[in-house]
């Protein structure tokens, strides 16, 4: 059996039963969880009206290292005497630690926004759908790119016949953003297709983030002449769990947002943005994990960002902008984050293996497999929608 052999009856499954809807709720304090906390959040895959126009700021962050002066080691040097009768006097033991180094943020910016896609679907016909942009990471050299589902899903609609070959979707890298590859559905989470596929139309989707997660995969260049690169800049998932104690720690925040941007801009003008950014509250879609992360009020809080880094000191993936709150001016906003545990947990029950075990895998047949036996029946939900 293939490694896709329990992905498939599990998520064969998840197609056939859906998925039951689970509240987040807050983890802050350690209350106790109910379900009297829920939250609507606006999904961030940017739906752009084509007529307007906006503007966009390059921000680059700036970061200042502050030097901690590391403990010194002092030789200590002993004498002796022929007297033998001396007792010899004992040392104390000093131990000696050496401080962790601060984290080299300059280069974990220049290098997660190296390793940052940007996804652009438009509509062939010019009428079902008007630019759709969402963000995505590379996480593994051989270009597989982690994103939300609610904005792979757009990819469920190129090829597969007339009914369906509605979209030309491309992965775009780089400031501004240039097109560069084609991608294919790696994965997506049928339990989110199951439940979400009837909002495809709706410009303002409300969602969780539970089960919000896709992986894509290079596949050529858009570029007929051009060739794939030996390897693609990516960022490493964290195998560490979010706890409590980290609530002080800084994480830094990247994407492309474009949700004060026109269509037109979007295609032309789009520009990573990154950002720091504190976790300000925990949320959780069961008992006693960290699911989803609230990061407060952030430029990246935009549509678009969908799918963008959430990375931490060591320069490792650990999560993935999801969903925020978008009414106000930035400073009210709420961008919030699906934690790199939560999907793993997530793939693993669905595909029957860790996603971190991707990492040692054969991509051809994951791809085939995928696509033979489980795109074509999401492809039919949303073409469903869409033809109503």
């Amino acid at each position: 059996m293939t490694l896709f052999g329990k992905m498939l009856a599990l998520a064969l499954l998840a197609l056939a039963s859906g998925a039951a809807w689970i509240i987040v709720e807050n983890w802050n304090n350690e209350q106790p969880i109910t379900n009297s906390q829920q939250f609507a959040t606006s999904s961030y895959t940017s739906v752009l009206p084509p007529s307007s126009v906006g503007a966009t700021e390059n921000t680059a962050i700036a970061t200042s290292t502050k030097k901690e002066k590391g403990a010194s080691t002092e030789k200590i040097a002993t004498t002796t005497t022929p007297i033998v009768t001396a007792p010899v006097p004992q040392l104390p033991t000093i131990n000696y630690s050496i401080p962790n180094p601060p984290p080299d943020w300059n280069k974990i910016n220049a290098y997660t926004r190296s390793a940052l896609a940007n996804i652009l679907c438009t509509a062939k016909d010019g009428d079902q759908f008007r630019p759709l942009s969402g963000s995505g990471v590379f996480i593994d050299p051989r270009g597989i790119i982690l994103t939300n589902a609610h904005v792979a899903q757009y990819l469920l609609l190129t090829g597969g016949g007339e009914k369906s070959d509605l979209l030309d979707c491309v992965i775009r890298i780089g400031n501004p953003a240039a097109t560069r590859y084609k991608a294919d559905i790696l994965y997506i989470s049928p339990k989110w297709v199951q439940k979400h596929a009837k909002y495809l139309l709706e410009e303002n989707q409300k969602e969780s983030g539970e089960n919000d997660y896709a992986l894509l995969l290079i596949t050529g260049t858009t570029n007929p002449n051009g060739s794939l690169p030996d390897s693609f800049p990516f960022i490493p998932l964290s195998k560490k769990i979010l706890s409590d104690s980290g609530r002080q720690d800084g994480y830094l925040v990247a994407g492309y947002p474009a949700g004060f941007l026109g269509g037109i801009a979007v295609q032309r003008e789009l520009w990573s943005v990154s950002s720091f950014a504190t976790i300000t509250k925990r949320y959780t879609f069961s008992e006693n994990t960290i699911d989803i992360v609230g990061l407060g009020g952030n430029i990246l809080a935009q549509k678009g960002s969908s799918g963008g880094a959430f990375v931490d000191g060591n320069g490792e993936l650990a999560g993935l902008i999801v969903t925020a709150i978008l009414e106000g001016d930035t400073a009210g906003r709420d961008v919030r984050a699906l934690t790199t545990n939560y999907i793993n947990v997530a793939f693993s029950e669905e595909a029957g293996f860790s996603i971190f075990e991707i990492a040692n895998s054969i991509l051809p047949p994951l791809l085939s497999q995928f696509q033979n036996d489980f795109l074509p029946s999401m492809r039919q939900q949303l073409v469903e929608v869409i033809r109503k």
